[in-house]
């Protein structure tokens, strides 16, 4: 399998990266949880899912949707 260098990754990729870091690090903090834990990783991907699945890329909606799914169990934009 060929390697890929960093400069292959699309503008798109590089921002959707950025807005999962950015999301997961604001959820880690408000539950006191490493940013390194599998908690953190599983957040991180449910965050990509909801911008792709969803088109979220707003930082606050973002990070409300996951809060409110903590809340509830699970919860997407698709149910409202």
């Amino acid at each position: 399998m060929p390697k890929h260098s960093a400069k292959e990754i699309s503008p798109k990729r590089e921002a959707e990266a950025e807005l999962v870091e950015q999301v997961v690090s604001d959820w880690c903090k408000m539950h006191q949880v490493d940013l390194m834990s599998h908690s953190a990783v599983m957040e991180g991907l449910r965050v990509l899912y909801m911008i792709r699945e969803f088109d979220l890329t707003d930082r606050d909606e973002l990070l409300k949707e996951l809060l409110a799914s903590d809340e509830i169990g699970t919860h997407s934009p698709a149910d409202e």
